[in-house]
């Protein structure tokens, strides 16, 4: 039985019931709503100008979850200024 266990051990090998990290984020990620550029206009979570910095920043038809706003949010704010 030790045999088996260091074999496991020396590949790597995980027990199947167990997800990678990858995994549980492609999961996690799969759960997350999405929402439409206008659904941020009225959502709870954005003052006024954060929700008219979103409005020219993300595209029309194109569907975002509140971390995917919230990110593109943070990347535009901390930009370089020319």
């Amino acid at each position: 039985m030790a045999d088996t266990d260091n074999q496991e051990n020396e590949t790597g090998a995980t027990p199947a019931a167990a997800p990678t990290k990858k995994e549980a984020a492609t999961s996690t990620a799969s759960v997350e709503p999405r929402f439409a550029k206008e659904q941020f206009q009225d959502s709870q979570q954005f003052t006024q100008i954060e929700k008219d910095t979103l409005n020219v920043l993300l595209e029309d038809g194109q569907d975002y979850t509140i971390g995917e706003a919230k990110q593109i949010l943070t990347v535009w704010l901390k930009r370089e200024v020319k």
